[in-house]
């Protein structure tokens, strides 16, 4: 019966390696009655692009296909909600905990300021976006991969203007 809690934890590392996570096992005997809390960086999800907020239990994840979901657990679940498009979404920036930029291919935009419940797909002045960085929900930058083009946004996507100097 000693043996039990070193195989559970030995077979739950295996699993770990297997499916494609990172695992943490809190073993007693290697820390005796100090047991360490899981966090966000003990599970890595198999795939798909996070989006962190700066509130740590706050996350957007992207797939293709348009799948967004959303975590608010520190990524250990994850719901789904309706982006309205079906193109591969490669990333994003969430300023907030409510205000997430997402890019994907094809030019495609979309913004949401209520947590997910609604996504908004925005006109691109671009078809190629590499990167976006937010600021709020008024205000984000976006820019090709050889950053050879960039533009900025001041009313939340509504119009785009070219970065000085992008």
């Amino acid at each position: 019966m000693k043996r039990f809690p070193f195989l559970c934890g030995l077979f739950t590392s295996a699993l770990a390696m297997f499916v494609g996570y990172s695992a943490v096992v809190a073993s007693p005997r290697a820390n005796p009655g100090k047991v360490r809390p899981q966090s966000p960086n003990d599970i890595l999800p198999p795939a798909g692009v996070v989006i962190l907020t700066p509130v740590e239990q706050y996350a957007w994840r992207v797939w293709p296909g348009g799948k967004i979901e959303y975590s608010f657990d520190s990524l250990r679940t994850w719901e789904t909600q309706k982006s309205g498009v079906t193109v591969d979404l490669t990333g994003g920036s969430a300023p907030t905990a409510k205000i997430c930029w997402v890019i994907g291919k094809a030019g495609t935009i979309l913004l949401t300021t209520d947590q997910g419940r609604h996504w908004k797909k925005l006109v691109s002045p671009i078809a190629d976006i590499a990167g976006i960085e937010a600021l709020d929900g008024k205000r984000a930058s976006i820019w090709t991969a050889s950053h050879k083009q960039s533009f900025e946004t001041n009313d939340g996507g509504v119009t785009w203007a070219p970065n000085v100097g992008g």
